[in-house]
């Protein structure tokens, strides 16, 4: 028991820290809105796919490639994005409200938190395991996100036509984590070796991504973003931390994942909003409001629920 708990503080715990480092430095006014700018620009262009391209490119096809998870990651993240668009739909009148209650619910900080968490659970296997993986979430995410908000976005302008299939294709093509995956494979398959110059300059770029992404988490923190709308950001808040990692966890434990593979799939469904839901929804016409309440709260939740969730699979012996 002692065991199993040590292991699930040590695998939030230094993430939830620096969150807090970053809540701090923005409350004494030592980080403002410049900084988190920037350094989202650099964790998202720059340090995320170099920490990638590095995974993928020091991994070799001997390590092999978990096809049973990325076809159960494909098929479930489809579900989850169908099943509640049609619950959305069906309860929510308001059809600003449904784009971001939907993408709030089914779209996780996956590369930000992921990496890390998967690092901290399972060591070098989990950056390899959640590095192959995440292509195919990231071009789901993306994808579905943009048709989402597409069709119950309040603008024509925004409508799901011609041209914006033609945009998003071009922002599957142009993800620099998809980038960065892409190009560390001819790496993995010819098992190219970098060289150690060019090894140890990617590792300390590589190195930036982690605490720079979390401490501009923490300082983008805004508590008065929960006012108005509290029952429908709450109900995609606990759909999102705790329902759909339930299931979707159960799910695979029952077609067979273990260990590493089982731990992406919980990182993977129960990992908070993604950040950028916000600044989506606000440029698509949806109530970039409530998907900004939601990525509160389902920050704030999930600090408790992937340590349960954590430390129920290993008392499990699941992991």
């Amino acid at each position: 028991m002692l065991s199993n708990l040590s292991y699930s503080v040590n695998a939030v715990l230094p993430i939830f820290l620096l969150v807090v480092v970053g809540a701090f430095l923005n409350k004494w006014g030592k980080v403002n809105a410049q900084f988190t700018e920037i350094a989202d620009w650099l964790v998202f262009k720059v340090g995320l796919p170099i920490m990638l391209f590095l995974e993928v490119a020091k991994s070799t096809v001997s390590d092999g490639l978990d096809m049973k998870l990325i076809v159960f990651l494909v098929i479930s993240v489809t579900c989850s994005f169908f099943l509640v668009s049609v619950l959305a739909a069906l309860v929510i009148r308001d059809r600003t409200k449904r784009g971001a209650f939907i993408q709030g619910m089914c779209r996780s900080n996956f590369a930000i938190l992921g990496v890390p968490l998967a690092e901290n659970m399972f060591g070098p296997i989990g950056n390899q395991t959640i590095a192959i993986v995440m292509p195919f979430v990231i071009l789901m995410f993306n994808t579905y996100s943009v048709v989402i908000l597409s069709v119950f976005s309040n603008s024509s302008a925004h409508k799901l036509d011609r041209k914006a299939v033609h945009g998003i294709l071009k922002n599957i093509v142009t993800n620099p984590l998809i980038i960065g995956v892409l190009l560390g494979l001819p790496f993995m398959l010819f098992e190219i070796p970098l060289g150690t110059a060019m090894n140890k300059t990617l590792q300390y770029l590589s190195n930036l991504t982690t605490p720079l992404a979390l401490i501009s988490l923490g300082a983008n923190f805004r508590m008065d973003s929960l006012r108005g709308r509290i029952g429908y950001a709450l109900t995609a808040s606990v759909g999102k931390t705790i329902l759909l990692p339930a299931v979707m966890v159960t799910a695979a434990a029952l077609v067979g994942l273990r260990g590493p593979s089982l731990g992406v799939v919980l990182i993977c469904f129960g990992a908070p909003t993604a950040v950028s839901s916000y600044i989506m929804s606000k440029k698509m016409d949806n109530d970039h409001e409530l998907a900004a309440q939601i990525l509160l709260l389902t920050t704030m939740m999930c600090i408790i629920t992937i340590f349960i969730g954590i430390f129920i699979l290993k008392s499990l012996g699941l992991i």
